[in-house]
């Protein structure tokens, strides 16, 4: 349950951040700021539930008069049947697929990109290094691209006039170590294969690659000029993947983007702060922890002299006695016959949930050894506590409590805990 929680809160937290890029970054020329905010919805998404930071705690004050002085406690085993059908759970099953699917999709893209560095590999045996640029010319007709940190460019551009514009987009590519992003999304993105804004994210991830690129280039050229190139370069089909190429199929985008003057400054510290609070909020574990103290303080118990000549008040409860009420078996014979009533009755929902614990049973041993007022004071849930009451309740022969030798009702409270073997 907790591995389809984490899976969960991991999509949802993807969608959300990604969302916002979609409705109030993606058309903003705040491209470094969308550039690593891009980057870190992916790393945050996946991280940020496994934090489970907890913010609240439930605190409960059991008196230690009220606690059993048996050094035993019940240790409650599952039932191996119990187990070896849960084994057989949708939840236990699910995340073991989505693991297979996830697995797959690294080896479709170590595939991938294998191809590509082969080919790669192939054209940058035979390039001729430019020293000067810090580029490669290659005999073969290729469209202008950057592979890892080497940007390769056709022998045909050497005497085109446009070469120096193209050089300098291809640099930013490199000296930005842009292949590190689309390396880390393609990685990150097969954790969240099934969300449905993987793919458009990926692409808005190349898409800046090529706005900051562009903006770099049009330093020294006139935007109308840059524009007509991107135009006049024509697509080469072809392609490598995994590489930043000039002209890319999101030319519109970038012709739009350079007509643009969309470049508010509010917005990326709104998205920021947006940002932050939303992955602490699934960075935390919004249920609060259980925690049980005991009290150092005691109860006050009433004078002796009030119990002389049988002066006893009818229902009146007490916390501490002279003689202590036990079990009719001994304290001991007690825990093992409840821990014989639960073997193999293991909660269920507490199995899937992984959950276990103590849970605190309160009770009322009344004049005749029975038991009343059977509560847990505190709990792990998933069944587990309503499960400890009812067995309890089921072995209630008790010798009652006595004080200056007489019969009186006396309240407990024992410890039981649940483990999953």
């Amino acid at each position: 349950m907790e591995t389809l929680i984490y899976i969960l809160k991991a999509h949802l937290l993807f969608l959300i951040l990604g969302g916002i890029y979609h409705f109030v970054l993606r058309n903003e020329k705040s491209f470094i700021f969308n550039r690593f905010y891009l980057l870190a919805i992916y790393g945050v998404s996946i991280i940020a539930p496994l934090l489970e930071f907890k913010l609240f705690k439930n605190i409960t004050f059991v008196d230690p008069s009220l606690l059993s002085s048996s050094t035993t406690k019940a240790t409650i085993s599952n039932n191996q049947l119990a187990l070896e059908s849960s084994i057989l759970n949708l939840e236990v099953l699910l995340p073991w697929i989505y693991a297979i699917f996830i697995s797959i999709s690294v080896i479709i893209f170590l595939v991938k990109f294998g191809k590509s560095y082969h080919r790669f590999k192939l054209l940058h045996r035979f390039a001729r290094f430019d020293f000067k640029k810090k580029i490669y010319w290659v005999e073969e007709d290729i469209p202008p691209f950057t592979f890892l940190n080497k940007t390769l460019l056709p022998l045909r551009l050497q005497n085109d006039e446009n070469k120096e514009v193209i050089i300098k987009h291809e640099e930013a590519h490199r000296k930005t170590l842009h292949f590190f992003d689309i390396i880390w999304v393609e990685l990150l993105s097969s954790l969240l294969i099934f969300n449905p804004l993987n793919k458009k994210i990926k692409k808005y991830v190349v898409e800046n690659h090529e706005f900051l690129a562009d903006e770099y280039a049009c330093k020294d050229t006139e935007k109308t000029n840059y524009a007509q190139l991107l135009i006049h370069q024509t697509l080469n089909q072809n392609q490598l993947q995994f590489v930043s190429y000039f002209a890319k199929p999101t030319i519109l985008n970038r012709l739009n983007m350079l007509d643009s003057n969309k470049n508010s400054k509010s917005k990326p510290f709104l998205v920021a702060i947006s940002f932050a609070f939303i992955s602490l909020i699934f960075s935390c574990d919004l249920n609060p922890t259980e925690e049980v103290i005991i009290k150092k303080e005691t109860i006050t118990v009433p004078d002796n002299d009030a119990l002389e000549n049988s002066e006893v008040p009818g229902n009146k409860i007490f916390s501490i006695v002279e003689d202590q009420a036990e079990p009719q078996e001994g304290i001991q014979a007690f825990y093992d016959a409840i821990s014989d009533d639960l073997e193999g009755n293991y909660p269920q929902q507490a199995i899937n949930m992984g959950i276990e614990g103590v849970v605190y049973i309160q009770f009322v041993i009344e004049k005749d050894g029975s038991l009343s007022n059977v509560q847990a004071v505190k709990g792990i849930g998933a069944g587990c506590d309503e499960l400890a009451v009812e067995i309890l309740k089921n072995n209630g022969d008790w010798i009652p409590g006595k004080q200056n030798g007489i019969t009186v009702r006396s309240r407990r409270v024992i410890p039981i805990r649940f483990v999953i073997n």
